[in-house]
This record gives C-alpha cells, sequence and structure tokens, in this order.
C-alpha cells in the first residue's frame, strides 16, 4: 500500500537536509582556513650569502706568449732543425741561415770602419800632421830667406853709401825682401788655416762618419751572429701565416728569403688566454681586472680563474647588427695541471662577475611591501621561529639569482606572500632600482 507524504511532512523533510548541506558546507569552509593561510604565508629563513650577477660570454683559448722570427738578412736557408708541432726547448737551434753576402757587407763595413778610424785618429794628432808639419817648413824657409835677403840688403846699402855699388843693387835687393815678406806672410795664413782645420767641421765630418761606420759594422756584425736563430723560450713550432696571401708559410733548404720575412713562429703554453668578442650593449658592463670563471667541454670538470686584462678600444669589425669589441682574459690557474688537458684553439664559456657581495642577504621579491603613503620598502622579520613578527623598512640593491639585495636587517626569517592556488606565487609589484 502506498502512502503519500502531507505538506507539512514534505516541509521537514526539505528543511532538514538544507540543515545538514549548511552544516557540512560550514564544516568544510573552517577546515580548509588554516590550509588556505598556510598556502598564502611562509617564512623564509635569510642568511648572509654570497651574491653576484654574471655575464656570460664565448671565446677561444689562444697563448699569451706567441713569438714569430723573422730572417734576420737576406740570405739562403742552409738547414731546417724542426718541424711544425714539435716541441722546443730554450735555446734549441731552429733555422741555419748561409751567411755568404752578408760577410761581404760585413767586410766591406770594416773596411769603412778603419779608414774612418785613421780619419778621426789624424784629426786627434792634427798638431803633428803631415800637412801642419809642411806648411811649418814652408814658414821657416820663408822666414830664412827673408832674413838672409834683409841682411844683404843692410850690407849693399851700407856700400853703396860708400859709392862702392851701384843703386840698382839697392833696389833689387829691396824688391826682392818685399818679395820674401808677401811669401811669408802667404806662408804663415796657411800656416794658420792648415792648424784650424783639425779643430773646425772637418774634425767634426771625420767624427760623423766614423759614428757611422761603427754603427753599420755593428749592425751587420749582429745580423751575422744570427744566422743561427734559436728558440727565444720552451714551447711548440707553428708556421707563420704569409700576410698577403693568408697560407701557412712553406720553407726549405735552399730558399731564398729576404730580410724581415717570417719563418718559424714559437708559441708558449706556459701561459694561456682567452679572446672573446662582447656587444656594444654589454661593453658598460665590463671593466679591467674584473674576475673571470672559465669552463669548457675540453676540460670537462675543471674550472679556471682568471681576469679580464684588456677592452679593445675599437670595434673589431662592421657588424650589420652593432658593433663587436674584443676582450682578452688573462688565467690565473697555474698550467702545470692543465697542459695535458687544455689545447689551443678550444672554445670556452666566460662567465664574467660584473658585481658581487660576499655577505649580502637576498629575498625573494614576494617578501617586499612598499608603504602606499612614504613609498618606502618593507618586510616582515621575525629573529627566530618564535620571535615576535616586526616590520622592518629596507633598502633594495641588486636583482640577483636568489631575487633582490636587501639591505636594513639581520639573520633571521622574512615572511614571504604566496599564491593560494595550490602555493604558487603571486608577485608583490615592486618597482627595482
Amino acid at each position: 500500500m502506498i502512502k503519500f507524504f502531507t505538506q507539512k511532512q514534505r516541509l521537514l523533510l526539505l528543511l532538514t537536509l538544507a540543515v545538514v548541506v549548511g552544516g557540512s558546507l560550514l564544516w568544510w569552509v573552517v577546515s580548509r582556513e588554516p590550509e588556505s593561510r598556510a598556502a598564502q604565508e611562509v617564512w623564509l629563513s635569510v642568511q648572509p650569502q654570497r651574491l653576484e650577477n654574471q655575464l656570460g660570454l664565448v671565446g677561444r683559448i689562444q697563448a699569451a706568449r706567441q713569438q714569430t722570427l723573422a730572417a734576420p738578412f737576406d740570405g739562403v736557408i742552409r738547414e731546417i732543425a724542426v718541424h711544425e708541432g714539435q716541441r722546443v726547448e730554450t735555446g734549441q737551434v731552429l733555422v741555419v741561415l748561409d751567411p755568404g753576402q752578408i760577410e761581404i757587407q760585413l767586410r766591406q763595413a770594416q773596411a769603412d770602419l778603419l779608414k774612418a778610424q785613421k780619419e778621426v785618429a789624424l784629426f786627434r794628432n792634427w798638431s803633428s800632421s803631415p800637412d801642419v808639419s809642411r806648411a811649418r817648413r814652408v814658414v821657416q824657409t820663408a822666414r830664412a830667406t827673408l832674413s838672409n835677403t834683409q841682411a844683404n840688403l843692410r850690407d849693399t846699402t851700407a856700400l853703396f853709401k860708400r859709392g862702392i855699388v851701384a843703386r840698382m843693387e839697392v833696389d833689387a835687393l829691396t824688391q826682392q825682401a818685399q818679395t820674401q815678406q808677401q811669401d811669408l806672410a802667404a806662408a804663415q795664413e796657411e800656416l794658420h788655416t792648415m792648424e784650424a782645420r783639425g779643430k773646425g767641421e772637418d774634425s767634426k765630418i771625420a767624427d760623423m762618419e766614423l759614428a757611422n761606420a761603427q754603427a753599420r759594422y755593428a749592425t751587420l756584425k749582429a745580423q751575422v751572429e744570427r744566422q743561427t736563430i734559436r728558440a727565444p723560450y720552451a714551447g711548440f713550432i707553428v708556421r707563420p701565416v704569409a700576410p698577403d696571401s693568408g697560407k701557412p708559410v712553406t720553407l726549405q733548404p735552399g730558399l731564398s728569403v729576404s730580410q724581415g720575412a717570417a719563418l718559424l713562429t714559437v708559441t708558449g703554453l706556459d701561459t694561456i688566454q682567452v679572446v672573446t668578442r662582447v656587444e656594444e650593449s654589454d661593453l658598460h658592463q665590463l671593466k679591467e681586472g674584473m674576475p673571470v670563471n672559465i669552463t669548457g667541454e675540453g676540460f670537462a670538470g675543471k674550472t679556471l680563474s682568471g681576469q679580464i686584462r684588456e677592452i679593445g678600444v675599437q670595434s673589431s669589425a662592421a657588424e650589420t647588427q652593432g658593433a663587436y669589441y674584443d676582450v682578452t682574459v688573462s688565467v690565473n690557474t697555474p698550467q702545470a695541471d692543465l697542459q695535458q688537458d687544455i689545447r689551443l684553439g678550444m672554445s670556452a664559456r666566460l662567465a664574467v662577475i660584473t658585481w658581487q657581495n660576499e655577505h649580502g642577504f637576498a629575498v625573494p621579491a614576494q617578501a617586499l611591501h612598499v608603504d602606499p603613503q612614504s613609498g618606502s620598502r618593507w618586510v616582515l622579520w621575525r629573529a627566530s621561529s618564535g620571535a615576535t613578527p616586526c616590520k622592518v623598512v629596507v633598502t633594495t640593491g641588486q636583482t640577483v639569482a636568489q631575487g633582490v639585495e636587501i639591505h636594513g636587517i639581520d639573520a633571521g626569517e622574512v615572511r614571504v606572500e604566496m599564491g593560494a592556488q595550490g602555493g604558487s606565487a603571486n608577485p608583490v609589484s615592486v618597482s627595482i632600482h
């Protein structure tokens, strides 16, 4: 038999269902409130730590010391004692040149030097030189001749007064004495000129010619002594590149080379460097002396330390997208442990430390609040988990990987406001300078 509910019973049933549903909803909200609050508020420990900003670059490893050895004079290659890639020690013989032609020039320079030395020695003892001695003898002869003529003139004049000789003889001796006086004056003037020559421009010219002869002889002698080219330091042999063609230079015995021609290049591995390029937009971040950490696939597991040694003052090449500047990084890591791993030309990744703080505090941006009236920034800080939180006004610094650098707090904890949906971050809008 089917029983039907009365209207009063139906109302009572609906009221009971409403009470049950409302109670369930109230219990669910109350039970979720602590969980939601915990998801929105997180206390983060802050301790002093190393903060830094880095600029990443890519470069290649090069030898810091590399010297190209050139031919010291025009000649013919007599012997090549090394080959490309060979390791050499300091002072080891590399190339021997034939000095035949330059030795001829050396002997001629030595002859010119001896002549110049003889000429200078002559001027040093000019007062006793043959030319001065000859001029003195001429003066002495002219003086003696004039003295004799003047004596004869006195005797003849005395005889003329006594009427023994004719006047014609007196006139002849008088004219002869006058001529000899002129000859004596000319001889004395020639002697003065000859003596002054030893102290004038001729002496200076002789000194300059001697200096030129000595310099030329010394230069040629030094070139002859360099006929055997040796390694200036320990390293490896590399073929130089011809500047006109850009191809490696090929050497063989019997080949004629001109003075200054590149023969071999010695590359030392005692010190290395990394050469990279930086865009003009990042150039302002770099300064000489900045520390650099260097890593690479060729020497995986090792990190080299270095510093920026040089920054180019002119762009390396015309680029359509902007200018690039060369940067040289010197490597400070000792090479004794790296020579088995490091090879020239390897690629390297550089992390330039543009800014660092050894003992800084950094917090997430969500921990920062802005006072709407004063515009100051503050965080909610406490010394430990059981301490009372307090509002601390802070100043912001650099933006780093850990968050934002702040000043004004000590080690402790700061409150970070997180989003309520699944604990996702909901950053506070903060202007960082």
